[in-house]
């Protein structure tokens, strides 16, 4: 039974210290730098729009996410822009 307990309580603790970062809209940009510096990376700041990009760094390939904010708030998120693998050209002959 003692076993138990301690098997529990280190479980708990796993599950507690590996939990996911949660990204919500409307989050503040400050808000999401500081939690996640070390993974995202800045891709483009204007007048408009920032846009922050943000990369596994797990051994799992996880897809690259970017997201958006609009005057210093979270307002999209999406894997970016895909250009497509074959592109077909009508001729005329």
């Amino acid at each position: 039974m003692k076993k138990l307990s301690i098997l529990g309580l280190l479980l708990l603790f796993f599950i507690t210290s590996c939990k996911t970062p949660v990204y919500s809209l409307g989050m503040s940009e400050d808000e999401f730098t500081a939690h996640y510096k070390r993974s995202t990376d800045l891709v483009e700041k204007s007048a408009q729009r920032t846009v922050y990009r943000r990369t596994s760094s797990s051994f799992i390939p996880k897809p690259t996410y970017y997201y958006y904010f609009v005057d210093g708030k979270l307002v999209r998120i999406d894997e970016g822009e895909r250009k497509p693998y074959v592109i077909v050209e009508h001729t005329n002959n």
